[in-house]
């Protein structure tokens, strides 16, 4: 039997195969932009250039690389300061590959160690990679004390070939999603053995990585939440292992965390606390449920087909764990909720409703016990049936990932009459069959929302 720890390293060499064989740090057709450090990862990434080369923390003057390379730089309303629209958390974890990539620079071509050259496009494109196979391989170890190794194997292909994790894992790796999942699993790893080895030392460990995880998109305090309610409330705690000091100290370690980023806003704006999303905003009477589930521009659902199987999996983990299924249930409604209440439901361009993979590690709970009740429980007709599925939604994914990748499938403007005209032709949609979000309106909440 395949072991689950033989298809994480083959999942590994298909990640890499795939990244090296796109070179999404090359620049193609004459566009200014590199698939990298740009769009969205230009404003994670910028404080790394901004502070360490640079020196330019309210972006006064003109640096050595072009800034159209940069985009989300706001200017506050009342101090007229300058600062980045993104928080800094990705920018922690691209440190490493940023110090080496400059390191190399230094001293191979000192005229090139500006932030934005090859190297820094390699490296950061390497730290995309990297966390994503991280968090797979960390799932995998807390999963091995719950589900058996078959039903892990299963779980691994599935999350990370079947559903967009795969995308924001390769081609666009270093987008936050694929480090999101990581912390997420990084979480639920040290949440597992700071109870299972009453190690309290690990409480601490979880602070850094609740802090971490905020810092990288605020909203994601659901997440270091919902990891805390899954070892706390089950009544599996052992006594003395978490206390109001203990408590403390992991609290304190979550803020120091962020304590930079606050400076940065003081420094940069002259306040220590900013709205730096400008004119974006929730609407939080107005979730687009419908529209981020199933819409044919976005929908959860239909791009990636393979989360229907994650919901199927919490009638087994309601009758293995039910607190935990309450638990991960609830936290997908407020993920999700949150999540669409966006005034951009849509995010951009982008493959499928990529917000979700921030849930995966934590969806892969009910996820595992899918598999481990298909393999164990089902009648041989329907576990032949449910993983032929499987393998078809795999397939799928990989084709519509391809697609999106060579722009068949629309960035953000794809109708149902798009969406069947790229997957039969292998090709562009007909340019009328596509339907552009109105972005204006949307800021003002004058569209439709479900």
């Amino acid at each position: 039997m395949v072991r689950s720890k033989a298809v994480f390293w083959l999942l590994a060499v298909v990640a890499v195969v795939v990244t090296f064989w796109q070179q999404p740090w090359t620049v193609r057709g004459g566009y200014v932009r590199n698939q990298v450090i740009s769009y969205d990862v230009a404003g994670y990434y910028a404080y790394l250039p901004m502070v360490f080369i640079e020196g330019d923390v309210r972006l006064e003057k003109p640096w050595k690389y072009d800034m159209i390379q940069l985009v989300g730089v706001h200017e506050h309303p009342e101090s007229g300061g300058r600062h980045l629209k993104f928080t800094m958390g990705m920018a922690v974890l691209y440190a490493p590959f940023f110090a080496a990539s400059h390191a190399y620079t230094l001293v191979v071509n000192p005229s090139e160690a500006h932030g934005f050259s090859m190297p820094y496009r390699v490296g950061i494109a390497l730290a995309g990679l990297f966390y994503p196979l991280l968090g797979l391989s960390l799932l995998r170890r807390v999963l091995r004390h719950y589900v058996p190794d078959a039903a892990i194997a299963w779980t691994l292909v599935a999350l990370f070939l079947g559903t967009n994790l795969f995308y924001y894992g390769t081609y666009r790796g270093a987008m936050s999603h694929g480090a999101t999942f990581m912390l997420s699993a990084a979480m639920l790893y040290h949440g597992d053995l700071w109870r299972r080895r009453e190690q309290a030392w690990r409480l601490l460990v979880l602070g850094a990585l609740a802090g971490l995880i905020v810092l990288i998109r605020p909203v994601n305090i659901l997440i270091p939440m919902a990891v805390a309610a899954l070892f706390t409330l089950d009544g599996r705690l052992p006594k003395g292992l978490l206390t109001a000091h203990r408590l403390a100290w992991a609290l304190v370690v979550a803020i120091a965390v962020g304590i930079p980023q606050l400076i940065y806003w003081k420094l940069s704006s002259g306040h220590w606390i900013v709205w730096s999303y400008g004119a974006e905003r929730f609407f939080w009477s107005e979730p687009a449920w419908i529209q981020g589930l199933f819409s044919w521009r976005k929908g959860w659902m239909l791009y990636t087909p393979m989360a229907a199987f994650m919901v199927f999996g919490f009638w087994g983990l309601a009758r293995k764990k039910p607190s935990w299924a309450l638990v991960v249930g609830f936290y997908l409604i407020a993920h999700a909720y949150i999540t669409f209440c966006w005034w951009a439901w849509w995010y951009g361009g982008s493959f499928g409703a990529r917000p979700l993979i921030d849930a995966y590690a934590v969806l892969a709970l009910p996820f595992a016990v899918y598999f481990q009740r298909m393999l164990e429980e089902s009648p041989a007709w329907l576990r032949r049936l449910s993983l032929a599925a499987v393998v078809g939604i795999v397939g799928l994914n990989l084709v519509q990932t391809y697609q999106y990748n060579a722009g068949f499938i629309h960035h953000d403007s794809m109708s149902r009459e798009a969406y069947f005209d790229v997957l039969q032709t292998f090709d562009y949609p007909r340019k009328e069959s596509l339907y552009p979000p109105d972005y204006e309106a949307a800021l003002e909440g004058r569209v439709e929302r479900y």
